[in-house]
């Protein structure tokens, strides 16, 4: 008994320390976001003296924060809204219907899952570039919808789970077919939808590499651009450059924060279909 005891302490002291590891860049950021540049220098993993904002009201002088929240935040909403409805009604009939053309598009889109998007960068560009999409929030809407292969790859699983007496019984009640789909079938998707919305958000929210390749504006660029903007900026004083790097990193935190029940629940329904 002592020995689960002492073994159970160790392990806990393990992930203690393992966690503050992993944290370490983060309190680093916090930390010297909060010093003057010259504390941070003398000082870099102690405590603030004071409450130094300034480095703050720098950043937000500086950076266009308002316009580039703005992008991110419909740029990711739309992405995921268009990835949830053409994913679902995509897996539908190939889960549903078994013939060689639903046979050959599940195929098709597990292809195109495991194909990184990177490989195509070449050839997205070009078709952006042939119908004037460069530079606009609407391409990069249009290209963050196309990677919509793991939507319905995950959505397949659960319809194919799901029990087809359901939505003969609605369609028996008088229900159209889009009635039956939307009010009967798409309620059940809840876990994976959550799952699949998670997922993406964090994804299209993060990702650099599209939107620096199709945006050039200021005007239309994400907080993840509006932060490589900055660099070159502010090489000198990181204090400012951390102070940077925490606003344009809070609005994912508190995203992950409202959002960790369902991703715990979103990783363990995906890990059971999977």
């Amino acid at each position: 008994m002592i020995r689960k005891k002492v073994i159970r302490s160790l392990l806990q002291i393990l992930l203690l320390a393992f966690t503050i590891l992993i944290l370490s860049p983060i309190i680093y950021m916090v930390l010297n976001s909060l010093k003057p540049y010259s504390q941070m220098l003398k000082d870099p993993w102690g405590l603030p003296k004071t409450l130094f904002l300034d480095n703050y009201m720098k950043a937000f002088q500086q950076m266009h924060f308002w316009t580039s929240l703005f992008n991110s935040v419909v740029i990711t909403i739309s992405s995921v809204f268009l990835i949830v409805v053409l994913g679902v009604l995509a897996a539908y009939p190939i889960a549903r219907f078994k013939n060689k053309l639903t046979s050959f598009l599940s195929i098709y889109f597990l292809v195109g899952y495991m194909v990184p998007s990177q490989v195509l960068i070449v050839q997205i560009f070009s078709v952006m570039k042939q119908f004037h999409l460069i530079n606009t929030r609407i391409g990069l809407i249009l290209v963050y919808a196309s990677s919509v292969s793991f939507s319905i790859f995950m959505y397949q699983s659960f319809i194919k789970a799901l029990p087809t007496e359901l939505e003969e019984s609605a369609l028996i009640d008088g229900a159209s077919p889009g009635q039956m789909f939307w009010k009967v079938v798409f309620p059940l998707l809840k876990p994976v939808t959550a799952t699949i919305v998670i997922f993406q958000t964090m994804w299209i929210w993060n990702d650099f590499t599209m939107s620096s390749l199709l945006i050039s504006s200021r005007d239309n660029m994400t907080l993840l651009l509006e932060l490589n903007l900055c660099i070159g900026e502010f090489n000198i004083d990181w204090s400012v450059m951390l102070a940077i790097m925490c606003i344009v990193m809070a609005p994912m935190v508190i995203f992950y924060l409202l959002m960790q029940k369902q991703i715990i629940s979103g990783m363990t329904a995906g890990a059971l279909k999977g």
